[in-house]
């Protein structure tokens, strides 16, 4: 993201369903626990003051018509960012507003589009103003592949049209050789902006990480170079992320390229909810999950085909491995200080935005963070990767993105879905305001009810 662009984000207030200036509003939470994300420690019950959508000293608030809110002991934790999110065509306003409503009603005030297209530069502008309904959106442009970038003339084209038109950065799709990466990541740093995405096969992990990509998404790359040099899975085509050299995935190779990532100052979006719905999960379970109610039937239907063909060409045992490999692979850039974000793909496959970066959430656990480091990926970590220090924290002097709990997250991630209210840039949204967004949600994507 250029440095231009990180200024213009950073004061972007966003109003949801509702009339006048957020500016106007000043609110006061009492008796909150405030969590602190980096020191894993949340306080005693305390108060907490917002005005013109910042957090600030109390004293800014004397004299202002303030409205309290009670939190009797709740808890208090930044907003979540989703790092690999997707947003509907602008032609589709509903689906758009529907999948903001659903990030912002699970705590998620700021998401990263992965595949944008010019109607997000519209929509990024209309957030900003407070036109329209939803987080905070960075948005890529339309992606560069080996179709779009078919040589070294388009990838600088391209490059330059995107940056010329204000996309935050721009997305890699597969297909891309080495002669086009090279050029796409040289006028991207003539141009200062960031490139993030997909590894592709002819340019492989290490390219990638010399190159100094922002991000790699979904740990694409990585499954190659876990597998053993003269491994004759190394001649074969890798497939989806690696699902068809899964069980040559060697485990003891994970640690070398940890570090060699950290080395390279290089972030990774794991997305691993979307890979573990693809190879291990079952899919009656996913479709009981209570999220599912706000996928239309058709949405599901085809979400089921998908898993069915990806799994048509892998042994299970081979892709429980890889999915333990995987996670091994997060808790281990994790450790070596490589960079981690919170991101799940969505909406995706059986994953519902907002509901699925929970789910990931609980999977950075069970993968050996701490639910203090679970939650840093999406808020501190953020803020660190975007150069935006007031974001992700809880002081004076930061944008008032949080979500109140009702249960401890440091005690268990799974608390982090106990949500009691959203405030988006000091916009106030309790529970019953986030439980009529979601009912109308529901009722688009399944008028005749529960199937």
């Amino acid at each position: 993201m250029s440095k231009s662009t990180v200024a213009a984000l950073l004061g972007t207030l966003v109003a949801i369903g509702a009339a006048g200036s957020l500016s106007a509003q000043t609110v006061v939470f009492e008796n909150v626990r405030v969590v602190d994300v980096e020191a894993a420690t949340s306080s005693e019950p305390s108060t907490v003051h917002v005005r013109d959508g910042w957090i600030v000293d109390a004293a800014t608030v004397d004299g202002d018509e303030v409205q309290r809110i009670d939190a009797s002991g709740r808890y208090l934790i930044p907003g979540l960012a989703e790092m690999h999110a997707h947003v509907p065509s602008s032609a589709d306003r509903q689906g758009v507003d529907d999948v903001l409503a659903l990030f912002l009603a699970h705590g998620v005030t700021t998401i990263r589009g992965m595949l944008g297209e010019p109607g997000h530069i519209a929509l990024r502008a209309e957030l900003a103003r407070g036109d329209r309904p939803g987080p905070r959106l960075i948005t890529s442009g339309p992606s560069l592949n080996g179709n779009s970038v078919p040589d070294v003339e388009r990838a600088r084209e391209l490059v330059r049209r995107q940056a010329e038109a204000g996309y935050d950065f721009l997305k890699l799709h597969p297909g891309l050789l080495p002669d086009t990466f090279a050029a796409i990541v040289d006028a991207a740093n003539g141009l200062d902006i960031d490139f993030a995405g997909h590894v592709s096969i002819g340019v492989g992990l290490e390219r990638a990480l010399a190159a100094g990509q922002a991000t790699i998404d979904h740990l694409d790359g990585y499954a190659q170079v876990l597998v053993p040099e003269g491994d004759p899975a190394r001649r074969r085509e890798p497939g989806f992320f690696g699902f068809n050299i899964a069980s040559a995935m060697d485990p003891d190779r994970v640690d070398e390229w940890a570090r060699r990532t950290a080395d390279a100052g290089v972030w990774n979006v794991p997305t691993q909810t979307l890979i573990e719905n693809l190879a291990t999960g079952d899919v009656d379970a996913l479709l009981e999950r209570p999220a599912m109610r706000w996928v239309a039937e058709e949405t599901r239907a085809q979400w089921v085909a998908r898993i069915e063909q990806m799994r048509a060409s892998a042994e299970a045992e081979a892709l429980a491995h890889f999915v333990a490999v995987r996670r091994a692979l997060i808790e281990a850039l994790h450790d070596s200080g490589a960079g981690v974000l919170l991101g799940a793909d969505a909406p995706q496959i059986m994953n519902v935005p907002g509901d699925a970066l929970h789910h990931e959430l609980e999977i950075y656990v069970e993968a050996g963070l701490s639910p203090a480091e679970a939650l840093a990926t999406g808020t501190v970590n953020v803020a660190e990767f975007l150069g935006q220090s007031a974001l992700g924290c809880l002081e004076p002097g930061c944008v008032a993105d949080l979500v109140l709990l009702n249960a401890d997250p440091l005690a268990d991630i799974s608390n982090v879905r106990r949500i009691r209210g959203v405030m988006r840039a000091g916009e106030w949204f309790d529970r019953a305001r986030l439980d009529a967004m979601l009912s109308a949600v529901e009722a688009r994507a399944n008028p005749a009810g529960p199937d």
